[in-house]
């Protein structure tokens, strides 16, 4: 969906109007402050507002320009992983790229953890690593790595800039670099790109003389504000779809984890359109809004793990968009009816058929498809379709309903946070069980939240960092819902790496060491299961509030932590930061997991 012509238009102006403030300052010192200043005046007129900085000397030139340019809020970080992924939440909070600045040496490295989720996950992302002169690669000089290419393959971009030249031709280079990585970093698909920006000392803003020519002015000719546009779907995507869906009499739409809230938007439109089910990732837009109490299947995880649910729910048509769904009771049921056609949307040529289901490809842009193909009669469904997955989607959210209102276990804690968050608040669901537990135990429901999450590598690392990136993008108080290994992971983020002024609720599922790994066959093998792979740990994360300075709760009931989330902190009002602590024991955890999902599966399979 392309943005508003007027109001793009009155963007571009404005930030031509900022540019022009920012540059009525005193010329540059050197050619480093110089060349530092005209990067990030380039970065500013196309849009990118939030950066990250680690300590360093030889970044310098470029956090200098960055703390002197209030079009940017920047967030100094000591740990430049954390920097990493609070830049990650950002780009995923608000769908533009922020940007990080490091030093040189291994510094830069540590940035490969969230530049490889960011390309995973197609999260918009700018790498910015300062570097010794070329000449130095090679060579024993200190801190030095070769940073060309640094993350291989995982950067839709990498740009070694040579030294900064202080000429017009100069920064004409610079600008038309500045301009390939924010256009692949905004690109189909989006994820991260890398300038590998050189200086020679001097790197502090004193003046050498004769260093920059007078009038030569800190700032790259080009696009003001141009964001990259998703592309529009070849003339015949929608159409296609369309076609599909009239000759279609029991399809099936899935929609799987995505950072484009407009996708899961469209895809409920479509599905009211044909009236046909929609299986809906609680990342995908469609699980938490208008449309998905009627439309969305919210329990079809629990209904989908019996099979004889999964084999009489027989489609003819699947239409997928997004990454492959959380759940592995979904994932199953697509292998299962491989012989249907499946369609698969997406802006690219890509491959995205892990479960090898003969998957082909709807190519364009999704959003745009979608809408076309609700535009251009599709047709609908039979009605005994859509009534046949409600009745077991149903059947299996009674049956869970006790076990979530009478029992304490970590679907209990899914469910009460999901149940009583303010409507329309951003949402950091973890990954391992927290983001599992979500899809399984919490209802479909018109109520909008703003799930966000890192499904692209699903990894625990950075995930507290990130939510806390997510929240500074939203400007609003905002939740995040961790495991108490992902917390450990990240605990620097509360430490050392929290910016003031920031407003997040954080839970954290206490049940002292790795409960997803329960769910493995490894479990029967104890040893190595206890001590190798669940990891037990016996950290107070209360003295871990106190030490960082927030404020700590303790809750063992559903009902303390809906009281909790509901109820503002009385020291902060509703904001800053705040960690309640949910307290599971593993092993009735599981017991009480297991029991709620036999429930779910029988009650299902008595609808069919």
């Amino acid at each position: 969906m392309g943005r508003d012509p007027g109001q793009a238009a009155d963007d571009a102006r404005g930030a031509r109007c900022r540019a022009d403030a920012v540059n009525r300052t005193p010329a540059a010192p050197n050619r480093n402050a110089l060349w530092a200043r005209a990067l990030v005046d380039g970065l500013a007129r196309r849009g990118v507002s939030h950066a990250c900085s680690g300590s360093g000397s030889r970044s310098a030139p470029l956090v200098a320009a960055l703390a002197a340019d209030d079009r940017f809020t920047l967030y100094p970080h000591v740990d430049e992983r954390s920097a990493a992924f609070f830049a990650l939440g950002v780009g995923a909070g608000s769908g533009r790229p922020a940007a990080v600045v490091t030093t040189s040496g291994t510094a830069a490295a540590n940035l490969y953890p969230a530049v490889v989720e960011a390309s995973q996950s197609e999260i918009p992302f700018l790498a910015l690593t300062a570097d010794r002169p070329a000449a130095l690669r090679g060579t024993d000089a200190n801190q030095t790595i070769d940073q060309r290419d640094l993350f291989g393959r995982y950067s839709r971009r990498s740009i070694d800039l040579a030294l900064p030249e202080p000429t017009a031709a100069g920064l004409a280079r610079l600008g038309a670099a500045v301009e390939a990585v924010w256009r692949a970093a905004l690109g189909s698909p989006a994820g991260p790109a890398h300038l590998n920006v050189q200086f020679a000392k001097p790197l502090e803003p004193v003046h050498v003389p004769g260093d920059v020519p007078a009038g030569l002015e800190p700032r790259l000719a080009g696009s003001a504000a141009a964001v990259a546009e998703r592309g529009a779907p070849p003339p015949d995507a929608g159409r296609e779809l369309a076609t599909l869906l009239q000759d279609a009499r029991r399809p099936l739409i899935v929609c799987g984890p995505n950072q484009r809230p407009a996708i899961g938007r469209v895809a409920l439109a479509l599905a009211a359109r044909v009236r046909a089910p929609l299986v809906a990732d609680p990342l995908s837009g469609a699980r938490f809004g208008s449309g998905a109490e009627r439309w969305t299947m919210g329990s079809a995880d629990l209904s989908l793990r019996a099979d004889e649910v999964a084999a009489a729910l027989h489609p003819d048509l699947v239409v997928r968009v997004g990454r492959a769904p959380t759940s592995a009771a979904v994932c199953r049921y697509l292998e299962r009816h491989a012989a249907a056609p499946q369609f698969v949307l997406d802006a690219t040529h890509r491959w995205r058929d892990h479960l090898a289901t003969s998957a082909r490809p709807l190519t364009g842009d999704p959003v745009a498809t979608l809408e076309r193909a609700a535009a251009t009669d599709p047709g609908e469904a039979d009605e005994d379709w859509i009534e046949q997955w409600r009745a077991t989607d149903r059947a299996a959210r009674l049956a869970v309903e006790p076990s979530l209102a009478g029992s304490w276990f970590e679907g209990a804690v899914a469910d009460a946070m999901a149940e009583s968050l303010p409507a329309g608040t951003p949402w950091f669901i973890g990954n391992s069980m927290p983001i599992r537990d979500v899809d399984a135990f919490t209802r479909a429901t018109d109520r909008p939240l703003r799930p966000l999450g890192l499904r692209g590598a699903s990894g625990i690392d950075g995930n507290v960092s990130a939510a806390l990136g997510a929240a500074a993008a939203s400007g609003r108080p905002a939740a995040a819902l961790v495991g108490d290994l992902t917390l450990l992971h990240d605990v620097g983020a509360l430490l050392a790496d929290r910016p003031p002024g920031i407003s997040l609720h954080l839970v954290v599922i206490q049940n002292r060491g790795g409960g997803i790994f329960h769910m493995l066959p490894i479990r029967e093998h104890d040893p190595p299961f206890t001590p190798y792979v669940v990891m037990p740990q016996s950290v107070d994360l209360g003295a871990v509030a106190a030490a960082a300075g927030i404020p700590h709760r303790l809750v063992s009931s559903a009902a303390e932590l809906r009281e909790a989330v509901m109820a503002p902190d009385p020291e902060s009002g509703g904001r800053g930061f705040r960690l309640t602590e949910a307290c599971i024991e593993r092993e009735h955890n599981w017991q009480q997991r297991t029991a709620a999902i036999e429930s779910a599966k029988e009650a299902a399979r008595s609808e069919i």
